[in-house]
């Protein structure tokens, strides 16, 4: 049990928030303990519900969306998902994915270019239901157990393993593609 919390504190989760998680935001103490990278941005339109919620829309490519990467460890990261997933604030609720990312410059100039792209965790509004490919509940892709699934299998892993191997199984649902 003592190697399971140790890899489970490990802060290599890459994550990507924009909205009430970040700096100075109203759930921005979520973010406590984890390291900050910087200001980072994607393609991709920032709305906000009546509610009050963000999301990107990813349909406009010609659109930005500015946020925080932070680097948190699968607790921090539990937390986050129990708010995202779970809590009445989000009543559509959010999923765990990823997505590209490009550091945010001075300039503030947006290049969307492939040599600059990094990949980092995101929560994604669940915009319409989720199938359920096999037919069968007890088989149904839950991304955030599968990430605990991922670290703890794993001798050794960074980030950047963490994105690969997760966008490796998200391919495979067609719901949960970007």
């Amino acid at each position: 049990m003592k190697n399971r919390n140790a890899k489970l504190k490990l802060p290599i989760i890459k994550i990507f928030v924009y909205g009430t998680l970040r700096k100075g935001q109203r759930l921005g103490f979520y973010m406590d303990g984890a390291k900050y990278a910087g200001l980072f941005y994607t393609q991709g339109q920032l709305f906000k519900a009546q509610n009050g919620s963000v999301y990107i829309d990813f349909d406009y490519n010609n659109a930005v969306t500015i946020g925080e990467i932070y680097y948190v460890d699968f607790y921090c990261l539990q937390r986050i998902n129990h708010l995202e997933l779970f809590s009445g604030v989000f009543p559509e609720g959010y999923e765990l994915n990823v997505m590209p990312v490009w550091e945010l410059k001075e300039e503030k100039l947006y290049d969307f270019d492939d040599k600059y792209k990094e990949w980092a965790f995101f929560y994604k509004r669940r915009n319409s239901p989720v199938k359920i490919l096999t037919g069968d509940y007890t088989d149904d892709f839950r991304p955030f157990e599968e990430l605990e699934k991922i670290i703890l299998s794993c001798k050794e892993f960074n980030s950047e393993d963490l994105i690969i191997e997760m966008r490796n199984k998200l391919s495979i649902f067609e719901n949960y593609n970007f």
